[in-house]
């Protein structure tokens, strides 16, 4: 499978996502259902902790594509949705994740602010999509 990530000169260059992002000879693609901080319980782990919550997400991100035969390494595109986000946690947000994401090959990431996640304390939930 070739991925090949490009940012058009002519678009914003980012330090953590790719503008593009294409595969050719791929021969499955993998949907992730929105992931979140909860254990196996369903419990959220760390109620309103931005943080925290976004590295607990990650890692049950990783879990997911591991069950699939992925890895992070595989992610082609992820959308991120963060309750009562302001500018400031933006640079810590990318922080996070770059340390899980393909730094050479990104993928392509949305980042929304959204009033409400499907549980109590939740603040931060992540879907994506890879390519195997």
């Amino acid at each position: 499978m070739e991925r090949n990530a490009i940012n058009p000169p002519q678009l914003f260059t980012g330090k953590a996502f790719s503008q593009t992002f294409s595969i050719s000879g791929h021969q499955r693609l993998i949907f992730v259902s929105g992931q979140v901080d909860c254990g196996v319980d369903g419990k959220v782990r760390h109620p309103g902790d931005l943080e925290a919550q976004l590295v607990g997400t990650l890692d049950n991100l990783k879990i997911a594509l591991e069950a699939q035969g992925c890895t992070m390494q595989n992610l082609v595109s992820v959308n991120i949705y963060v309750t009562d986000l302001k500018p400031e946690d933006c640079t810590r947000i990318r922080e996070i994740r770059s340390g899980y994401f393909d730094a050479e090959k990104p993928p392509a990431v949305s980042l929304l602010g959204v009033q409400r996640l499907a549980f109590e304390g939740l603040r931060v939930e992540i879907e994506a999509t890879a390519a195997a």
